[in-house]
């Protein structure tokens, strides 16, 4: 039983870690940098306490701003942020006893760097991050022969174990993050589909439906949107296998849009007379019960790259059928039953999507 509630406890700990932060991107940047500092230092033990410092500063700094759409342009702005990075060091660190010199150089230095955001996105950041390299060299005091040159190796030894942490030991936005992406999509639907069913049950149900909706809008928006991200930065060799990750996306994005629907058609079903009916109430709070149950039937390997039904006998909840009898052989005005029939469409949408999710070419295996 204590088992069970740590297990329980674990996997709430993770959703929300990831409902948070959809593939860890910012928590695994916030790693990156304060790994390569940490080993910056742990290599750099020989040096002076400032030549340390600055070592630390550039490992970590070179880490943020990289941007590009794949993986080869990110290594190439990572190598421009180095160089640069070393360059303007070198630069400060020559003109630094001359006040007038080092002032028109941190001047000019600042107006570049906004105006190299014109460039394109790769410029947005790291040109900032160096500016403020350069900043805090001239608060330290000034070096020179021997000491400068121990002080420009260091910084460029934490720029190359940067680029080893970034690229290497924790790679950004790994193509198995795709179909995380997905199967947290598949828990989100199971979820929502319970919390659905528990809202009949309340004498006034979805009161706060904007609340509802709020939630459900933003979830899906993050997972969809880093999906987007992750499919444009990540170099697939393979146009067969692309063209099955496009499909996914696509899917992805049907999926969610037939989730949201099927919560404004049940909530607007929910504030009509047909709600009064029990047959049609307890129909529904048990379609929402069984399509939760067949989201369990969805199995996504994130490291394998698949998602397969488990049982594929099993494609729809017999709930559904009873729905669409209810409806056809109501005796209430067509009218009346739009409420219902938007909401069965909805829910056979969602159903064929989440189907579509395990429906893999056969030449893309």
């Amino acid at each position: 039983m204590f088992d069970i509630s740590i297990r329980h406890l674990k996997q709430r700990i993770t959703h929300f870690l990831w409902e948070a932060d959809p593939g860890h991107l910012h928590l695994r940047q916030g790693i990156r940098t304060l790994l390569a500092a940490i080993i910056t230092l742990l290599l750099c033990y020989w040096p002076g306490l400032y030549t340390r410092v600055l070592a630390c500063f550039a490992a970590g700094l070179v880490c943020q701003g990289i941007s590009g759409i794949t993986i080869h342009s990110q290594k190439i702005t990572f190598a421009i942020a180095a160089i640069a990075l070393l360059l303007y060091f070198s630069l400060v660190s020559f003109v630094s006893p001359y006040p007038l010199a080092i002032a028109i150089v941190i001047i000019c230095a600042s107006f570049s760097v906004f105006a190299l955001r014109a460039l394109g996105p790769r410029y947005a950041l790291f040109p900032l991050f160096i500016w403020i390299m350069g900043f805090i060299t001239t608060l330290l005091p000034n070096i020179s022969g021997v000491a400068f040159i121990m002080r420009l190796g260091c910084i460029a030894l934490g720029c190359v174990i940067s680029f080893f942490i970034y690229f290497y030991v924790l790679p950004p936005r790994p193509l198995s993050y795709f179909f995380e992406n997905i199967r947290y999509f598949v828990i989100l639907v199971h979820a929502r589909s319970l919390a659905l069913e528990q809202q009949l049950h309340q004498p006034d149900a979805f009161r706060g439906k904007e609340k509802h909706s709020f939630k459900l809008r933003r979830s899906l928006r993050k997972y969809y949107l880093h999906n987007q991200t992750i499919l444009t930065s990540f170099d697939v060799v393979s146009s067969v296998r692309k063209d099955y990750l496009l499909s996914l996306l696509t899917t992805h994005y049907l999926a969610g849009k037939a989730l949201l629907m099927l919560q404004d058609n049940l909530i607007t079903l929910a504030h009509s007379a047909l709600i009064e009916e029990v047959k049609i109430k307890t129909a529904l709070r048990q379609s929402l019960k069984d399509l939760s149950v067949f989201t369990r039937n969805i199995s996504v390997n994130a490291r394998a790259g698949k998602v397969v039904l488990i049982d594929k006998t099993i494609t729809y909840p017999k709930s559904f059928d009873t729905l669409k009898e209810l409806l056809e052989q109501s005796s209430l005005n067509v009218e009346d039953l739009v409420p219902l029939y938007q909401f069965i469409n909805s829910l056979n949408e969602l159903c064929d999507r989440l189907c579509a999710f395990t429906k893999e070419p056969s030449h893309a295996q």
